[in-house]
């Protein structure tokens, strides 16, 4: 079974493992060839639909360009079943059934076992569909019982069972009629699989039901429809047809940009040609190849190794990200003893390590130099980030406490909370090189996509409420406001209208949005402040709404042409502007750091402002220490 599956699959698969590496590398942006090589490799090791799981929960990873290798998620799942299902049914043989009666036992306990685990599945997707729709989405477990359909069906195939030609004629129009309206009516924003599953699995199964039939009995409606020359020879080149379409569709629009409606369906149907040459010349003499057939151990070693040269074909991909060029030859600044920044390591242990000059502010904004090396290097850019993600004190998505973070000069009694999510967590570099050359404590109160307004957000990705963060926030908030409150609590947060009405649990957007977003800063910081615990909202940072760090490492020769007009960025005023007049709380605007006059650029000196669409790079936040300082001061008395 195992020889069959890696004869019949692996070859073609790896074929277009290492045609999308090599294209990879020509037409998609270097920043993004890590990303695609590690994608090639858990392709080729059939894990991809774990690692996009993975991704898809991943704060961080949220926002990541198209894989042209996305589609392999399904065959992961698929190998992976398939490594179960032999190994099913030798236990249903030798375990529940007696040697003596296998042949009238076997088929109706393995029928029975693969009902079982096929309603544990479905009930697992149902409860993972509403709590981490990514995992239910991309998960095997997830996914098994609609395997098990298609098992119990040729189970009952095996046993002889059909049901007459009447009936199957109506299954087989009632199948094509449910997979047509599911296609009409599934949109992205259904959550799946989940119930919504239900619905192809039925059409189908039905029209394997309708396909089953006694020998010499005649063929229902549905039959003669595919079972006609144009349906099979499509479904001969189907499985090929499904590894090139969506490499096709992403590695164009990496060359020549988006495309429309009428050119993706082109170049899907244009798939077919790639396609119909691997069947030929790959996909069908490996299949058949004597020498193979008779040998499974061959075949096995075979599926081994082009698995590895799939491997080899992501590995050099990823190597080929490096860096080269692009990294940093020499410190953009000099650094001297109090612009050092403290890297914490965890519970406020920490080594030094030098870190950029700070910067005077807007009147000091240096523009890039061409052919300057750029720090941190654009290709590492998204790697930049603030020591807290890797030492446990940033809180991840499914996290209800925080961990004692302390930091700064930890013995001090001048304590400062840094609270928000992650646009509060990409100042921590600043406010830590700050705190330690002022001597005050940081503690750090950041959760990944957790805002400081006490409002419920709706966690996209997972397709539900972000509950956790509303347990958070109310633990934090009974922490900060009980005796040992803080000397300042500095709060920021990127504005989102991915909400959720509290009285009614509907998603809101727009106006409702907004004003419910107003609501939430307003009942934060009369929580805190009536406490009296000093609260200073610091402006969120501008959004370019594109990755810098991309388009910085395509315009090595001029990053000056990925600066971006104030007019193109949205406006994040709207946070500072709740706290005037409203007493206990003041504000912080340290956008002169990031933009000067109407321009706000993509390199300032040496250093790469943004590592993302809208994240700074640790580096340079850590070099406007000084104005974050100088801002604090007044504040702390």
């Amino acid at each position: 079974f195992w020889a069959r599956r890696a004869r019949r699959l692996l070859p073609a698969a790896v074929l277009v493992l290492v045609i999308v590496a090599v294209i990879s590398w020509l037409v998609i942006p270097a920043i993004d060839h890590e990303l695609v090589g590690g994608d090639i490799i858990a392709a080729s090791l059939y894990v991809s639909n774990i690692r996009f799981a993975a991704q898809a929960t991943d704060y961080l990873g949220a926002g990541r360009a198209e894989s042209p290798v996305l589609h392999f998620w399904s065959l992961g799942v698929e190998e992976q079943f398939y490594l179960v299902w032999p190994l099913l049914v030798l236990v249903v043989a030798v375990v529940i059934v007696s040697r003596v009666a296998l042949r009238t036992k076997l088929l109706p306990s393995l029928a029975a076992v693969l009902a079982v685990l096929g309603v544990l599945s479905f009930v697992l997707s149902l409860r993972l569909t509403s709590t981490s729709e990514p995992w239910a989405f991309f998960g095997t477990p997830t996914r098994a019982w609609e395997f098990a359909v298609g098992g119990l069906i040729a189970i009952g195939a095996a046993a002889g069972w059909a049901m007459p030609r009447q009936l199957r004629a109506v299954a087989g129009i009632v199948g094509v009629m449910v997979l047509l309206a599911t296609a009409a009516r599934l949109t992205a924003d259904v959550p799946y699989p989940g119930t919504a599953a239900v619905l192809p699995v039925l059409g189908s199964a039905l029209l394997l039901v309708a396909g089953t039939r006694r020998p010499g009995e005649a063929a229902a409606p549905t039959d003669t429809l595919l079972g006609s020359w144009p349906m099979r020879s499509i479904g001969r080149l189907s499985y090929s047809w499904y590894l090139w379409h969506w490499p096709m569709l992403v590695l164009v629009a990496a060359w020549l940009g988006p495309q429309s409606v009428l050119a993706r369906t082109a170049l899907v149907v244009l798939a077919l040609v790639p396609s119909a040459l691997a069947f030929r010349f790959v996909e069908r003499p490996i299949h058949h190849a004597s020498f193979l057939v008779e040998s499974p151990k061959r075949s096995l070693l075979l599926g081994a190794a082009l698995s590895l040269v799939g491997v080899a074909a992501g590995l050099g991909l990823w190597l080929a990200s490096g860096g080269g060029a692009f990294a940093s030859s020499a410190p953009a600044a000099s650094a001297s003893e109090n612009d050092t920044v403290r890297t914490p390591t965890g519970g406020g242990a920490a080594t030094q390590s030098p870190a950029p000059k700070p910067s005077a502010g807007a009147p000091a904004l240096a523009p890039a130099k061409t052919g300057d090396a750029i720090t941190p290097s654009p290709l590492k850019a998204r790697d930049d980030l603030p020591s807290i993600y890797g030492d446990g004190c940033h809180a991840p998505i499914p996290a209800t406490t925080w961990d004692t973070c302390a930091f700064g000069d930890t013995e001090s009694d001048t304590t400062i909370v840094l609270l928000g999510d992650s646009h509060a967590a990409q100042w921590f570099p600043a406010l830590n090189a700050a705190a330690t050359k002022n001597h005050w404590k940081v503690l750090v109160r950041t959760k990944s996509g957790c805002a400081a307004p006490d409002v419920t957000l709706y966690l996209r990705g997972q397709e539900r409420p972000y509950t956790e963060c509303d347990e958070y926030r109310a633990a934090l908030f009974a922490d900060l406001t009980g005796p040992d409150r803080p000397s300042l609590v500095l709060a920021t947060s990127t504005q989102t209208e991915s909400l959720v009405s509290r009285s009614s649990g509907e998603r809101l957007a727009g106006p409702a949005a907004q004003q419910e977003w107003r609501a939430g800063w307003t009942r934060t910081l009369t929580t805190l402040s009536k406490a009296g615990v000093p609260v200073v909202v610091l402006r969120d940072t501008p959004w370019p709404g594109t990755d810098m760090a991309k388009c910085v490492s395509q315009h090595l020769d001029d990053p000056s042409s990925c600066d971006l007009s104030t007019d193109e960025l949205s406006p994040t005023t709207f946070d500072i502007d709740l706290v005037k007049g409203l007493e206990g709380a003041s504000a912080i605007d340290l956008t002169d750091s990031l933009c000067s006059g109407t321009t706000c650029p993509a390199v300032i000196g040496r250093y790469l402002v943004y590592r993302d669409d809208s994240h700074l790079t640790a580096t340079y936040a850590a070099s406007i220490a000084g104005r974050l300082a100088a801002a604090l001061k007044p504040l702390l008395g």
